[in-house]
Order: structure tokens, then C-alpha cells, then sequence
């Protein structure tokens, strides 16, 4: 027996299982060819194909332990170049060779069939250009298929996926083909899990820093190492477990700080946090959204690396970003390595877009970034050593830790990853969809919905008529949004979490909704700036702007000072296009993906 069959030799050498983590990782399979069972030639002409499908099929008798494989195929070949009838008493007509391409056993033997590079045989009536067979020895309408067999099927119809691009859809039963009832009951219901292990190959989900931090590449950073860990209930792994866990109860590693950015280490903190104990393992931990936004030297003499891991959302003013600046500032400073463990931009790494305002770190200068900066972690971590070079301050000792399988054209619903709520207010992918125009009207007296269960998707004051309101907003015509009229009540708890008192507590709000139709083409910073034109110029004697807070969510004066000139957004949008430019021209120095 050899690895490799025939022509299929450099098809099946990628044989794919799916390991605890659920990554795709590449094996081989025993496989028995056509000499080695001593296959004759085809009888007649055989035509070729290129295998686009794979079916599935039972032999339709009984599993036989008695007989070898090779007997079994030889008899089966025999029986194909006859002319005769098939048990059930219908006709059969003469085939050039073995019907199937592949033949499982009994025992989860595999034997190379009918040559791939050749269109195989039925006695039902169907297209068989495209398909690669697979038979299963057994009956499975009356007896159950073993786990040998399960496993070679899954491994074989995988390793011809991968090689061929067959799509999930495009792997069936037999009985999906024609009027028959093969493959048999037992062996048709494992064809949905097949089908999502196909989907999972065709479409691996992405495998994130975290993941890959204790493996043999990486693992050398933190063994041995005393390691202060920044991160929240956002730092866990695809399978459920969290990285202080990982690290704190792995042997090798000394987990010893914690520190915590804002809404605190477990994600249900709406105000400024406190330093606490992590009740669990006992360690302590340090918010850095507090009195204290970066790590002291003192701290620091406590560990030998940190490490970041904290997913983002994407936007200027989503302050885990901040934090990843100060920590790595500190890490510059005390001459401590810093690790970021990579992760997705949760809005697609695609779009760059609104002012480029003042730098998130005023006093070093470094931060310089637009409302939508289109970067994961990992990249304005890169960025933030670049600009720290370029200012001849000291620059940290850094290792992104990469995301793989990852496409900057990316949503966070399209990773294969679940969603888990980055802060108490951002409940769900479309939060963060429309979180960089709205977060816009925390620096006005308007509600942005906090406490509900629309935060930033829904917006107003008590004053405002919302069909007015909408239809103004649609007369702007921006592409891939729409308003829609909306009431809402905010409260104190939102999906069981106490916040920060929001605007309008407990009276009627009236707004508009913002219905997302095409997340490609919304573009969330410019939206922004119509919303607040819209608010000034239907509601001039109401509104108001929070100045602090809105100078500082933008990084600029500028936006308000020309809203409250009269500026159209368009002109307003125009005036931040070069700055944008020079800014995607720094940025593409840093990108990863």
C-alpha cells in the first residue's frame, strides 16, 4: 500500500481534519491503487472531465469483512463490464470499468476506482460530467455506517474540495441526482456536517493573535516571563476559553498583572474604574481608565513583557486604541517588549475616511488618525512605532502577533469569530456599523440612544418631529442609509448593565432610525457631519454643542467651527479629502493584510 494513488497522487497528498481549535490542518491518507488491487484497463472509451462535484454512494449490500478490498474491487470491475441486472431486477447495461472513483471498506480502507481524469457510472439517469463518486461498502438503509468509514469519507471529500474548489452545495448524495434511495438513511444524514466542514475549508474563519501566542513560533516571548496582560472580556479565544486563563494556568508562564482599559476587565463598567482583584485568579488588576492611563515605571518593575488583547471596533474615539498607545509608550520607555496580539478591525480594514485631527497622544504627537482609520491593532500599534521613530522619541520593543485567513474587505460577521459586545453600549455588529456618525451627538445636547437597545442606531430629542427630521436626512441622498421615523425611552440599564445616565432619562425621545442598506457603500464619517447639519438646520434655537466633547471626538475644532458658519457638508467633507490622502499614504507603510 502506498500514500498516493495513480493520476490523483498530487490531489490527495493535502488530506485536511480539523483540529480542537478549528483550523484546517493538512495529513495524508493511505490510499490503495489501481495496480496494487490489479486493476484491469477500461474495457471501452471513457470520456474525461474535470470534477466539479462530489457524490455519494452506497454499494446497497451488506458490509462483508470476510472478503479483501481487492477481491471486492475485482469483482466489482468484472460486474461492470457485464451486461445484466442489478439486484433489485433492473437492467443494466455494460460500463467500461468501476463505476466509482474511490471505494471505502469496511474497515475505512480507501481504493482508487474508476481514474479520476474519467467521468464515472450509474444505472440512474443524471449528468455524470463533474462528478467525482465516492462508494461506502455497506447498506445503509438497513445497517449503520462505522466510524473507519466516517472518517475516510470526511478526510476524502474534503482533500478533493480543497483541490477541485467544490463548494459546500456542490457535495450530494446520490439520491439528490436521480430517483433512488442511495446512499441509504444512515450515510445520507451525515451530509450536512460534511457540507459545513466543506464551507469551513472554503471559507476558513480567521485565527486571531491570542491563538496563536503559546505555539512554537511565538511562545519563547512570554515562557519564562513574568507578563502583565491588557485586556477585557474581549481577550477570548474562538473556543470559549479566556487568554488570563490560558496564561495563568499554563506552567510556563508567570501571569502577574492585569490591567483593565475602560469599562473595566469584565466589560460592565460605564464610568471611570477602579483598581480591583480579579476574583478568579486572584491577580490584581489596574485600570488604565482611571487616575491612571498608563502603566508607571514602578508597575512595570513588576513584569518582564506585556502583552495587549482587545478587540476594537475601528473608529478615532473607541478608546481601547488610546490605551494600546499608552501602554506601548510605557513599554518605549522602561525598555519592556511589547506584544499586541492582533486582531480584526471589526468595520473592514477598507475604509478610511473623516478629519485627520490632533494627535491621540498630544504631547508626544503620536495617534494621528481619522474617524474610520481602516487598521486592526496590530497595524496602528506598527503605526504608532513609526511616528514615534519619525519624532526621534524611542520606539518599543514590538511584536504583532498576526491574524491569519484574514481579507481587509472583512466584516466582523464574515471571520468565522462570534461577537462579543466590546463595551456595554456596542450590542451588536450593526452598533459598530453606524457608531462612527452617531457617536457625533455626544457632542451636542441630542440623545444618541444610549439606554436602549438601539444605542447610536437610533437618535432625537423630545423636540424633534421625526418624519421631518427623516425626511431631511434622505433629501441628502447618501448612499447605502436610510431614516425612518422612531420613539424611544432611554433607561439607566441596557441588557442588564447599569450605564452612565443617558440624555432624556425616562421621557420620550423622538428621532429617526438609521437603516443601514448597503454596509459597502455607507460611509458612517460623512454621514455624521449631514446628521449634525440636519440637526442645526431644522432645530437652530435648540441645539447646542458640547464643545469639549465634541473637539476632542474629532480631533478638530474645525468641523464645528464651519457647521456653525453655515458650511454645506459637502464643503466640509471637501476640506478633510488632502489630509486623508497624506494619512492613507502614511498608513499603507504599516498595513499587515
Amino acid at each position: 500500500m502506498r500514500l498516493l494513488p495513480l493520476f490523483f497522487a498530487f490531489a490527495v497528498q493535502l488530506l485536511l481534519s480539523h483540529t480542537a481549535n478549528g483550523q484546517v490542518e493538512v495529513e495524508e491518507i493511505d490510499m490503495i491503487a489501481r495496480e496494487e488491487w490489479q486493476a484491469e484497463p477500461p474495457k471501452m472509451e471513457v470520456t474525461r472531465h474535470i470534477p466539479r462535484m462530489i457524490t455519494i454512494h452506497h454499494t446497497g449490500t451488506f458490509k462483508n469483512k470476510d472478503r479483501s478490498i481487492k477481491e471486492k474491487l475485482q469483482a466489482l470491475q468484472k460486474f461492470s463490464y457485464s451486461e445484466g441486472a442489478l439486484g433489485d431486477g433492473t437492467p443494466k447495461k455494460p460500463w467500461p470499468d468501476v463505476p466509482y472513483h474511490f471505494y471505502i471498506a469496511v474497515d475505512g480502507s480507501v481504493a482508487e476506482g474508476r481514474e479520476l481524469q474519467y467521468q464515472g457510472d450509474s444505472n440512474t439517469d443524471y449528468d455524470l460530467d463533474g462528478h467525482a463518486l465516492i462508494v461506502v461498502e455497506g447498506n445503509f438503509n438497513e445497517e449503520k455506517i462505522n466510524e473507519a468509514q466516517v472518517d475516510k469519507l470526511e478526510k476524502l471529500v474534503l482533500a478533493l474540495a480543497e483541490k477541485y474548489k467544490v463548494t459546500a452545495e456542490a457535495v450530494s448524495g446520490h439520491k439528490d441526482q436521480a430517483k433512488t434511495t442511495c446512499p441509504g438513511t444512515e450515510l445520507y444524514r451525515l451530509l450536512p456536517g460534511i457540507r459545513k466542514k466543506v464551507e469551513e475549508l472554503n471559507n476558513p474563519r480567521v485565527k486571531i493573535g491570542a491563538e496563536q501566542l503559546l505555539s512554537p513560533a511565538f511562545a519563547h516571548l512570554v515562557e519564562g516571563k513574568r507578563v502583565g496582560l491588557v485586556t477585557n472580556h474581549t481577550g477570548i479565544l474562538p473556543d470559549g476559553t479566556h487568554l488570563i486563563d490560558l496564561l495563568n494556568n499554563n506552567p510556563h508562564v508567570d501571569l502577574k498583572l492585569l490591567f483593565g482599559p475602560e469599562h473595566g476587565l469584565r466589560g460592565e463598567e460605564d464610568t471611570h474604574v477602579a483598581d480591583e482583584t480579579d476574583q478568579k485568579t486572584k491577580l490584581p488588576i489596574i485600570s488604565l481608565y482611571g487616575k491612571t492611563r498608563k502603566p508607571t515605571p514602578e508597575m512595570l518593575e513588576q513584569v518582564d513583557v506585556l502583552v495587549f488583547d482587545i478587540q476594537d471596533v475601528g473608529a478615532r474615539y473607541y478608546t481601547y486604541i488610546k490605551t494600546m498607545l499608552q501602554v506601548q509608550e510605557a513599554a518605549a520607555e522602561n525598555n519592556i517588549p511589547f506584544i499586541v496580539l492582533d486582531r480584526p478591525n471589526a468595520l473592514s480594514a477598507n475604509y478610511v475616511d473623516g478629519p485627520v485631527g490632533r494627535a491621540l497622544d498630544p504631547e508626544t504627537g503620536v495617534g494621528v488618525i481619522p474617524v474610520t482609520h481602516g487598521m486592526t491593532v496590530g497595524e496602528l500599534a506598527l503605526m504608532y512605532n513609526g511616528e514615534r521613530e519619525q519624532k526621534r522619541l524611542k520606539k518599543a520593543d514590538l511584536t504583532v502577533i498576526p491574524v491569519q485567513n484574514y481579507k481587509r474587505h472583512h466584516w466582523y460577521d464574515e471571520t468565522g469569530l462570534p461577537w462579543i459586545k466590546p463595551s456595554p453600549n456596542m450590542l451588536s455588529l450593526q452598533t459598530a456599523i453606524v457608531y462612527p456618525a452617531t457617536c457625533l451627538l455626544e457632542g451636542t445636547n441630542y440623545s444618541e440612544a444610549r439606554g436602549t437597545m438601539y444605542p447610536f442606531e437610533h437618535f432625537g430629542a423630545p423636540w424633534v418631529k421625526g418624519h421631518e427630521l427623516a425626511d431631511q436626512l434622505n433629501s441628502y441622498k447618501m448612499e447605502g442609509v436610510e431614516f425612518r421615523p422612531v420613539t424611544f425611552v432611554p433607561d439607566s440599564i441596557v441588557d442588564g448593565i447599569k450605564i452612565y445616565p443617558p440624555k432624556f432619562l425616562g421621557e420620550q425621545v423622538n428621532g429617526v432610525k438609521m437603516m443601514v442598506t448597503d454596509r459597502d457603500k455607507f460611509q458612517s464619517a460623512e454621514a455624521g457631519i449631514y446628521i449634525l447639519h440636519a440637526l442645526k438646520t431644522l432645530y437652530p434655537e435648540n441645539f447646542k454643542w458640547r464643545q469639549a466633547r465634541i473637539d476632542g471626538l474629532l480631533g478638530t475644532s474645525e468641523v464645528r467651527e464651519l457647521l456653525d458658519a453655515g458650511n454645506s457638508p459637502e464643503d466640509i467633507i471637501l476640506k478633510w479629502k488632502t489630509d486623508l490622502e497624506s494619512f492613507r499614504q502614511k498608513r499603507a507603510r504599516f498595513l499587515l493584510y
